[in-house]
């Protein structure tokens, strides 16, 4: 199956989803717009009204209080959140970390991982370097052993952040070898340098820059195994994520600039009446369908295939073209909703500037295109094509 259909109990999922983001989100972003900030308190009551409506955690094993959603079935809510602007989606959709829970001890897993699926606090990835960015295998921070601790060397940009974290996945080298980390916020040697703000600001997540001078972490803090594979395969997920909010930030684009173009009315018409107008929007509207498609195609074989090199190539596919599509989206959105559209009480106008980092972070739209290339030139075209 190229395309697969969403099931029924996904499609009532996500139309739940839907009516929560437009009743409870939206209202949220208009006093945001108005002040200037963020509440921490509102989004905790938020994010508690989502969870006591369960949408919180769907992705994690039963045993671990989820319900083992599919990644098609993640990727149809991540859809639903990416219709929310200033990062509130993801007090909505908030998912846990599956990834790390894989490659876990038991009791790292119930040290760090069970506190997150209560809701007690979050985690942060960080990951990113001054020098390694979209180049992961660039990594330069080091964890030297000491006894039975562990020092982390290095420093840390655009750690994935929301609030206080209750704790920080740090990616270093350890004897040559990837290696996580799960180092608590008052660890000896961890200092916060400063949280840079960004054109997407107010915005649920920042994005601190990290120094570490001697970090000492107990060895039970070391993920044991697989961590340069955990941390590529969180990029796999997120990556997935973003093309799937693009594609919902697109439709409630497209739904804002259509309705407004039937309603304006310019040199006696309607402005929908004009080509220049109502061309963009059929562009908007068949671009976001090719990208919806191919994210649900990607979150399949996410699903489905064991050659997770394939996989990983056709979600470069669907966050190159879908987070391309989206600023094309909020382009012409913007266009036509003219001054209105502008400003900063617009969607159209927060859209604008949110949606072009996802052209930039978790892997930029030219690393994507050297994925597939590399992919193209190793295994020809057929693989990405279909399930082969």
């Amino acid at each position: 199956m190229i395309v697969p259909e969403l099931p029924s109990d996904i499609r009532d999922l996500k139309a739940a989803v839907g009516r929560f983001i437009e009743t409870e989100v939206y209202p949220h972003e208009q006093r945001i717009a108005e002040r200037g900030s963020i509440d921490a308190a509102e989004v905790d009551e938020l994010r508690r009204r989502a969870r006591e409506a369960g949408f919180s955690m769907l992705n994690m094993p039963a045993e671990h209080g989820g319900r083992e959603l599919s990644m098609l079935g993640q990727v149809a809510l991540e859809e639903e959140s990416g219709k929310a602007t200033n990062g509130l989606g993801f007090a909505v959709v908030d998912r846990g970390p599956r990834e790390l829970l894989e490659i876990a001890t038991p009791e790292q897993a119930e040290r760090w991982i069970a506190p997150i699926i209560r809701g007690e606090y979050r985690e942060a990835w960080a990951v990113t370097e001054p020098g390694a960015g979209s180049d992961v295998a660039g990594i330069r921070a080091t964890a030297t052993r000491d006894g039975d601790d562990w020092l982390i060397d290095g420093e840390k940009w655009f750690v994935t952040s929301e609030g206080d974290p209750g704790f920080y996945i740090v990616l270093a080298l350890a004897g040559g070898e990837q290696t996580l980390f799960l180092v608590e916020p008052n660890a000896p040697g961890l200092e916060i340098v400063r949280t840079p703000g960004f054109l997407h600001d107010p915005y649920l997540d920042h994005h601190p820059e990290i120094v570490f001078r001697g970090c000492r972490v107990p060895d039970a803090n070391r993920i044991p195994e697989g961590g340069g594979e955990g941390a590529k395969e969180w990029f796999t997920v997120e990556r997935l994520f973003i093309a799937a909010r693009c594609c919902g930030a697109a439709e409630r684009l497209l739904d804002l600039a259509s309705a407004y173009a039937q309603e304006r009315e310019a040199f006696g018409s309607k402005i929908a009446d004009y080509q220049g107008v109502s061309f963009p929007l059929a562009d908007s509207l068949t671009e976001l369908l090719a990208a919806r498609l191919l994210t649900y195609h990607a979150a399949h074989a996410f699903d489905e295939l064991a050659n997770r090199k394939i996989v990983h190539g056709k979600v470069a596919m669907a966050k190159l073209y879908a987070s391309e599509m989206a600023g094309r989206a909020a382009d012409r959105a913007l266009q036509i909703l003219g001054g209105r559209g502008y400003m900063t009480e617009s969607p159209a106008a927060r859209f604008y500037r949110e949606l072009r980092v996802d052209r930039i972070w978790e892997g930029t739209s030219e690393i994507q295109r050297l994925i597939i290339a590399n992919g193209l030139f190793k295994r020809g075209a057929a693989p990405y094509l279909g399930w082969e």
